[in-house]
């Protein structure tokens, strides 16, 4: 089901965890333990999907220069995600059919459109990470509308100048899991609020400040 969310319906509804308990029932280890409740009950918990996120507070960037990511985690993780490094650019598909359309070769006849709304689907990216591989030749490129007028060229070397990128809320460490059941949320709050914010339900906590 982590590979193939779509197919396993998984995705049956939007990316939202479905009960408060799911960061805690994560933490615990259920996602291993209940996977097939937990993947359709707390997907975001789970990693099975990455809600985007956005910075909340206009002073974010200066609090952030008093180091406030560091020594006050839990407030800032909340309301400056994007400054804190909570969410970082990642190769995400926004639409379900995006599978569909890759199988019908769309990535290839369509490219501009699906670059950008399938990018992992079209491996736009090395793996989910979207990060220019020349920022200096992407802004050129950029500049000369390259991005349009190249796009299964320059989209792939420059998928965060070209817009592929999304800003989304997901763990950055393969230990994050573990490092959760070990309760280290708790004691290392400022690393793992960071590395770790799906496994500590940081993202579960964006994702319900996105409804209000």
């Amino acid at each position: 089901a982590l590979t193939c969310p779509l197919s396993c319906g998984t995705c049956t509804h939007s990316c939202k965890d479905a009960e408060e308990s799911c960061s805690t029932w994560a933490q615990d280890g259920q996602c291993e333990g209940n996977a097939a409740y937990m993947f359709k009950t707390c997907p975001i918990s789970c990693g099975i999907c990455t809600p985007t996120c956005k910075d909340r507070k206009f002073q974010c960037q200066a609090w952030a220069k008093d180091n406030a990511c560091n020594e006050n985690p839990e407030f800032m993780s909340r309301e400056c995600p994007v400054t804190c490094e909570v969410c970082k650019k990642a190769c995400k598909d926004l639409n379900t059919d995006c599978p569909g359309w890759t199988g019908g070769g769309e990535c290839f006849t369509n490219p501009t459109f699906m670059y950008r709304t399938c990018p992992f689907s079209c491996g736009v990216c090395d793996g989910s990470m979207c990060v220019d591989k020349n920022q200096t030749q992407c802004h050129v490129w950029a500049d000369a509308n390259e991005c349009e007028l190249n796009p299964l060229a320059v989209m792939k070397d420059c998928p965060e100048t070209c817009g592929v990128c999304t800003t989304s809320c997901m763990d950055h460490d393969e230990g994050c899991k573990g490092w959760a059941f070990a309760k280290l949320c708790a004691e290392e709050p400022a690393f793992m609020f960071r590395v770790c914010p799906a496994s500590c339900g940081i993202c579960t906590e964006l994702d319900r400040k996105d409804e209000l």
